[in-house]
């Protein structure tokens, strides 16, 4: 049975599904993601550990990965499977660690990383870091 992490990290992300994530957001996480370590994205999971459930809207997660695919340059195949949680249902979204810089379809470029504090956090991968990234 997989299980829900209790915390973030470089390669985990909790997101917030309560009021619906719109997909900008989500495909945004999924770029910062793989332009780094790739990891684990569990929607449906607040910032503190909390799982809240999917929206109604994602209940249906069978389109999921074809809207990621559709909406990152080159397209990034993620795997999306259920978990049923006594707090609600979480989707767990594996993205893999790209092997050159992925963008959003809209031309957006972010990489994660851990900030100060140790907590991760998503930034702009700048046009000076890339020739380090695809070394």
């Amino acid at each position: 049975m997989t299980t829900v992490p209790t915390r973030e990290s470089l390669t985990v992300e909790f997101k917030s599904d309560e009021s619906r994530l719109p997909d900008d957001d989500l495909v945004e996480a999924v770029v910062c993601m793989t332009n780094a370590e790739g990891g684990v994205i569990y929607l449906g999971v607040e910032d503190d550990g909390r799982v809240t459930g999917l929206h109604a809207k994602h209940k249906d997660l069978r389109g999921l990965p074809a809207m990621i695919a559709n909406r990152t340059r080159p397209p990034v195949t993620v795997g999306v499977t259920s978990i049923d949680h006594p707090d609600g249902r979480v989707a767990e979204i594996t993205v893999p660690k790209a092997t050159r810089i992925v963008s959003t379809s809209q031309g957006l470029i972010k990489r994660r990383r851990l900030a100060w504090d140790g907590r991760p956090e998503c930034v702009a991968l700048l046009p000076e870091e890339h020739t380090s990234r695809l070394s």
